[in-house]
Formats: structure tokens, sequence, C-alpha cells
């Protein structure tokens, strides 16, 4: 027996059964003794165990020296599982990386299960950065070792290798929280953990042997985590002898197996192709909805259980919640349902569990309790997402007043998960009109929103609106910078780890809806400054939030308030936003075109703003590329993920085309430019018998705008243009002529005026003609939308009328809608839940 005060001196001994006297010693004095840990931790004993754990014998098998390694595992286990004061020491690169190299099918099993145990119960007890971000081999590590394993789980019940198998499938969610680094091991672990499932449920079918249940739990979930819409798309394929055995493991008699089932046939239901979505819900092909709808008995059953478990000591499994979560995003019936079984109380009761009154400032119930919170918001998120009778129960449920409390909680990693969460239910809440103007104002949101974003300047520096009376409209130099009204210190991707950046995506995601013309939490929010903030996340390297700012910004200039769209371009610029509408990310595109689309409606100044920063040839260049917008997949990208993309190719195209209709919506010089590209005017022709009717009304707004005829709309400078051409001498006429003879001069100027702007209007309709429009409309009049068949009919009459040498106007006609279209300006904000549409 080796004193423990000598201990670290024998952990350095070449002599390995020393060695292995000294780490059974250390296990014995360490495991149950906290106070004992931390003085180890203190005099350096985890590089020891590292460096233990991290040398094999190359090329020999020496059992003491495995017993070592397996020793130091078992130890560094214990650390591990200690408070979080001493867990979070461990937090180390050197643990890390020795713990990932030891992942490979020639470490010792039991050594395996020590180091993954080790590895899980780190990464549950804090965020860190995807592990698969840092250690990039990692996904095929596990891969290898899962196929390596499982051949063995179905001819013998081999007890080691169920462990190392069961703690493989455990830690997959963990080393890829988030949805894209899911993604992101997903080509990797699909197939082996496939395997091992399908192995498991045609085992238990065949021969009657049943797999370990809490293996079987762990790769179901493992998988379910990973699934991707082609994965989903293969399963589907293979026919029910995959999902019936999952169905009937529904009514398993564990609550582990029955949860992972109901987690895997959910993931199925999300990955299964949408057939429309609209304001009321995702609606999905039958047999995808009635497999969702076979799924709310038991999940609700299941939460029963758990809420009865919990007036005896025991809390409710956050994964629970997060499944019906999921589940019910899409709104529609299966959403219906849950609410009918009082889904929305319990939650509620759920919560206030948790932290009566609303006590959220005590760091352990976000500690030990955040998963659980996060996935009881995330479910309230989803469920109000669609339907205004669900947010007005949450709102009466007291659930606003849980969301503004966790949103004023310290900053902490513990908080992070749960601030999100919170932010993904006040974007929903936000989504009505009649919350946004009576119960959301004096909730407190403002603070707390701002608070997540980032620190808000001082008060000095705070743009506030009724401070900016214009933006200069000197051209801004297309490589450089646009000028900052303030300088203000704003976080930049480099000052943070990825948890916080989902944060501020998060957060903004929150603001878009608060920011609308109609909010009256728009100005509060503005003036505390957060424009700097907004536009920094534009410019961010996270596509999350480069997306959501830019959405925010989209929202910031909707509407009439010229105040506001001035704040806004003094901030950002016209060569950040040009930039943004060629970004990699498609769904950024999108955001920035709509923003160029709001910004110029009803707005020739910023029509004229626009052509002078960035050049009239360079914006019809961007419309050009984006009204020829085609998606073509990377090598590596499937059918199926183009699929998924391909909506937002049509949004790009459908905001292009009203970036147009506004400019031709402008003064009769900006419809002479328009006119004058007949590139750009060939795609909207052709466009016209696009598949979405948006793109088809867009184009034949386009003809409308184009070829409209409106005396006020036009500019004094191009009625002074008309006037000298016809009477150059005009402005001489002596002082002494007769009243009579200055009106009858009026007249025959006014006279020539209308000649020279209807020729003008003439041969702007001839030109379309020549194009084809007047052809493709005459198709239009059968189209399925009755909204594009009334335009059709307005252009067709303008377009006839002009080329036939009468005056399109209302007098004429009074069935056309009198006035310019501007097009309509889409409201919509960004949806951090697999949605893009707001009210």
């Amino acid at each position: 027996m080796i004193a423990e005060d000598d201990l670290l001196p024998y952990l350095r001994s070449d002599d390995r059964n020393v060695q292995l006297a000294a780490l059974r010693s250390l296990k014995n004095s360490v495991i149950g003794h906290s106070d004992q840990k931390a003085s180890y931790l203190d005099r350096g004993v985890l590089d020891e165990l590292l460096e233990i754990i991290g040398t094999p014998e190359d090329g020999i098998k020496d059992p003491i020296s495995e017993e070592c390694r397996i020793q130091a595992g078992v130890i560094l286990g214990s650390f591990a599982y200690s408070d979080a004061e001493i867990s979070s020491r461990l937090f180390t690169p050197a643990t890390l990386s020795t713990l990932v190299k030891v992942l490979n099918q020639y470490s010792p099993p039991a050594l395996l299960v020590a180091s993954l145990r080790t590895l899980t119960t780190l990464l549950t007890l804090r965020l860190t950065p995807p592990l698969v971000s840092q250690f990039p081999g990692l996904a095929k590590s596990l891969s290898e070792l899962i196929s390596h394993y499982s051949p063995t789980v179905f001819v013998k019940y081999a007890r080691q290798d169920i462990q190392v198998l069961t703690n493989l499938c455990t830690l997959v969610p963990l080393i890829s929280p988030s949805h894209s680094s899911a993604q992101s091991v997903s080509s990797e672990l699909t197939a082996p953990l496939f395997d091992l499932v399908y192995g498991s449920l045609q085992s238990s079918q065949a021969s009657g042997i049943y797999i370990d249940s809490k293996l079987q739990s762990a790769a179901i979930l493992a998988l379910a985590h990973c699934l991707t819409p082609t994965v989903a798309q293969e399963i589907e394929a293979a026919g029910p002898g995959f999902t019936n055995p999952v169905l009937a493991l529904l009514r398993a008699p564990d609550t582990a197996t029955r949860l992972s089932a109901a987690s895997l046939l959910t993931a199925l239901y999300t990955c299964g192709k949408s057939d429309i979505t609209s304001n009321t819900g995702v609606t999905r092909a039958p047999q995808i909805t009635t497999l969702a709808l076979t799924l709310v008995p038991t999940l609700m059953k299941l939460l029963d259980d758990a809420i009865a478990a919990g007036h005896h000591g025991r809390k409710c499994d956050p994964r629970i919640l997060h499944t019906l979560a999921i589940l019910c995003r899409d709104g529609g019936e299966v959403t219906d349902r849950c609410v009918e079984a009082g889904l929305i109380k319990k939650i509620v009761s759920i919560i206030a569990q948790l932290a009566p009154n609303d006590h959220f400032t005590s760091r352990r119930i976000l500690e030990s309790d955040g998963k659980l919170l996060s996935s009881s918001l995330l479910c309230l998120s989803a469920l109000g997402l669609y339907n205004e009778d669900y947010r007005k129960e949450i709102i009466e449920a007291g659930a606003l007043s849980v969301v503004v409390a966790v949103m004023n909680t310290a900053n902490t990693a513990a908080t992070r998960e749960v601030k999100i969460a919170a932010c993904h239910v006040l974007r929903t809440l936000s989504r009505s009109v009649r919350l946004l103007r009576t119960t959301m104002v004096e909730s407190g949101v403002v603070c707390g929103i701002v608070d997540l974003l980032g620190d808000a300047p001082p008060e000095e520096e705070r743009p506030l609106l009724e401070n900016v009376d214009t933006v200069s409209s000197e051209p801004e130099r297309m490589d450089e910078e646009p000028v900052q009204t303030t300088v203000t210190e704003v976080p930049t991707d480099e000052d943070e780890e990825e948890e916080d950046l989902e944060v501020r995506t998060a957060a903004m995601a929150a603001v878009c809806n608060l920011v609308l013309d109609f909010s009256p939490l728009r100005k509060p929010i503005l003036d505390k400054g957060i424009l700097p903030l907004v536009v920094s996340g534009a410019r961010s390297r996270y596509t999350p939030l480069r997306l959501n700012s830019t959405w925010a910004l989209k929202h910031m200039v909707f509407g009439d308030d010229m105040d506001t769209k001035a704040c806004v371009m003094s901030h950002l610029g016209f060569p950040l936003i040009i930039k943004l509408c060629d970004d990699k990310e498609i769904q950024v595109q999108e955001q920035a075109l709509d923003f160029l689309r709001n910004l110029t409606a009803r707005s020739e100044t910023y029509i004229d703003m626009l052509f002078d920063n960035v050049g009239v040839e360079e914006v019809f260049r961007l419309l050009d590329r984006k009204l020829s917008f085609v998606p073509v997949p990377p090598f590596e990208e499937s059918e199926q993920e183009l699929l998924s993309t391909q909506p937002y190719y049509t949004k790009v195209i459908i905001a292009t085309a009203y970036i147009l209709v506004h400019i031709a919506a402008g003064y009769d010089r900006h419809r002479e430019i328009v006119i004058s590209h007949e590139d750009v005017l060939r795609k909207i022709v052709q466009l016209m018998r696009h598949e979405n009717y948006e793109v088809r009304l867009a184009c034949v707004w386009t003809i409308i705008n184009l070829t409209w005829v409106e005396e006020p709309n036009r500019a004094p400078e191009e009625v002074a243009s008309a006037t000298g051409q016809v009477h150059p001498n005009v402005s001489q006429a002596g002082a002494a002529q007769s009243s009579s003879d200055i009106m009858q001069q009026q007249q025959s100027i006014s006279a020539f005026t209308e000649l020279y702007f209807a020729d003008i209007y003439r041969r702007r309709a001839m030109v379309l003609v020549r194009l084809g429009a007047r052809e493709q409309l005459e198709h239009l009049k059968q189209d399925p939308v009755l909204d594009v068949r009334e335009k059709t009919k307005t252009a067709i009459y303008q377009i006839d009328s002009l080329v036939g040498g009468a005056s399109p106007t209302a007098d004429v006609e009074p069935d056309i809608e009198a006035g310019l279209s501007r097009g309509v300006e889409v409201p919509g904000g960004a949806m951090e839940i697999d949605s893009e549409l707001h009210e």
C-alpha cells in the first residue's frame, strides 16, 4: 500500500506495477471525497492522468499497461462526476484531445467505456463549441467504433460491448447539439446507426432475442438526432419493415424505449416532404400527418406520468417536451390535438414547479433545471406559432412574465439555452398584432431583448429618430465601408463563442416583429441604440445571425416612415446591403433584396439614392442576375436537399421583381430607365409563365406600372424639360401680353406637353409588345388565380390603349384601379423554428 502523500511520484514511475498500485490507491482516496479531488487537482494530478491515458504501448499488448490506462480513465471519470467547480477544471483542450484520441477500436473496451462516460458527463454539464468542429475526425471515429462493435451484440450477449455501444450512441447528440452540427455528422454516422437500430428490430422479430433496452433507446435517439431529409426518404422507401417495429415500441413497458421511438418517428415526420406552407401551418402528406397524430397520445401519456412523478420529487424528462415541440411546430391538427389535451396548462404547471412566482434569479434553478425549462418554453413557442387563440392562452397562463424574468437573469453558460428558448416564445407572441399593442408594451420586453443583443451605446451616442433629418445623397464608393453616424463598440464574431452567437441570433429573431411600423415597441427599441448591433449582426460570419439581422433591417424600413429609413441607412449604407444581395446563403439574399424592395416602396428619393450610390447599370446587373436565378446544387448536394432550398430561389425572384415594380412606380424618368434595359424586361416577360403565382403577379404589376399614365406623378423637372422642347423661348414672353393671349399660350403648352408624354408612353408600350408581353398577358387571362387575372385585364387595357392611340385614364375605363401600385411589401420575419411566416 502506498501512502497518499507519495502517490504523485509513483504515478510517474516507469515500473507499470508500481504505477498501477498508485492509481488504485488514488482511486480509493478520491471517490466520494470532493476535498481530496480538489487537493489533487491543485497538485497537478490531471496532467499525470492524461499522460497515462494517452500513452499506449506501441505494438505491445501489455495487460498491466492497459490496466493502468483503464484505472486512470476511471479516476478521471470520478473527477468529472463531481460538483460543477471541480468538473469545470477538466475542461481543457488537453483533456478533450486525450479522450477523443482514445476513441478507436484498438483501445481496451473498459477504457472506451470510461472515456465515453467522462466525455458524456462533461458535455452534459457544460455547453461547449460542438466537439465535431474542434475534432473533425471524431464523427468518423465514432462511426468506425459503432460498426466494429455492432455485430457482436446480435450473436452473443457481450456485456462490455453493449456498454461501449450504449455510451457511443449516448455521446452522438452531445458532440453535435445544434441542428447544423448534427447535419455535419450525418454522412458519417447515419449508416452505422441505421444498421444498429434496424438490426436490433429485426433480431427481436426473427429470433426473439431482444437487444438491451438501454442500448436500443440510445441508438434510436442517436439516429433521430442525425436524421436528414435524404435519409428519411430512404427509410420511407424501405417500407413498413422499419417503421412498423418502431411503432410497436410505442407500447414498450419502459419509458425510455417509448420516448426514443416517439423521437425517431417525430424526426421522420418533420423530415417528410411538406406540401404547402401558409399562415396556418405546414400541410404534409396524409400518411405523414397520420403518423404524427399516432404519436400524440403516447407523448401526452408520458408527460402526464412525468408530471405525476414530479409531485413525488422526480422531474419530467426534458426530451418529452422537446419532442412535443418538434411535433407541434408545423401547426395544424397535431397542434390542435395537443392543446385540446391541455398541453399549455401542463407546461405552465411544470414551470411553476421549477420556479414558483417566476423566481429565476436562483442560479441553481437555471443550472439544474435549465434543460427542462428550455424545453418547456420551446414547446410553448411551437404551440402558438400559427394560432392566435393559442397565443392568447399562453399569455393568460402567465408565460410572458416567465419569458421576461428569464431574459433579465444574469448571462452565464447555464442560462444560454433557456434565454434562447425565451426568445423563441417572444418571437411567437410578437406575431400577434393585438398582443404587440397591449400586453407586450408594459411587460419589460424592450430592456430584456436589448440586453441579449449586447451592450447599448452611451446615451449621447444613441441615434434617436428625431435627430436624423435625412441621409446624405452623396454617392458612396462601393469599395469603402459606409459612413457611420455613431462610433459604437459592437461585439465581433472573434470575441464570441458560438453559444453567445446563438443567443444573439435568437434575440435578433425576436426583434424582427417588434420593429414593424405598427409596433409601439419600435421606437423604444430603436431609441435604445440597437441599430449598430443589428448592422454588426448583418456583417457577421455566423450565417444565422447574419440572416436574422438582415431580416430585422428589412422590417425597420417597412412602411412609410422616412425618418426610420433615414436612420437605418445612416448606419447601414448601400455597399453592405448590395453585398448581402450576393451572399453565399440564399435566404440572406432573399432578405437583402426584400430590404431594397421595402426601401424603394413609395419613395422616389430612395430610388434616386440607390442609383446614385450603386450606379444604374450595377443595379440592373444585380436585378438581371437574380431574375435568372436557377438553383445549381454543389457537387455533394443531393436532389432532396436541393428541393428543400427551392422555395428560397423563387422568393429571391419575387423580391427582385418587386424592386423593379417599385422603380417603375417612381417618376417617368425612372420608368424610362427600366424600359431601356430590355434584357431585364425580357426576363420579366419569360417569368410571366412561372409556376408560382406571386412571380406572375409581380411581372404583371411591372407591366401596369410601366404603362400607367398619371400627371401628378411626373417630376417637376420632367415637365420643365418637355415644356422647353415645345416652346424654348416661352420664358421670354412679353409682360404686356393680354390675359387671353397668356391663357391661349398655356393651353398650347399643355397640349404639346401631353403629346410629348403620350409619345413616350406609346413607345414604352410598343417596346413591351415587341418583347412579347402582350402575348403572354393573353395567356394569363385564364390564370387560375383571381388576382392575377384581374391585374392582367388592367395591363392589357393599358397596353392596347397606348398602342391604339387612346390615353388609359380612369375616365375612359372606370373599372381600372386608380393610381400606381408599389407592390405588396412583405412584413415577413425571421422564424427560427423552421418557418418563415410572420403576421
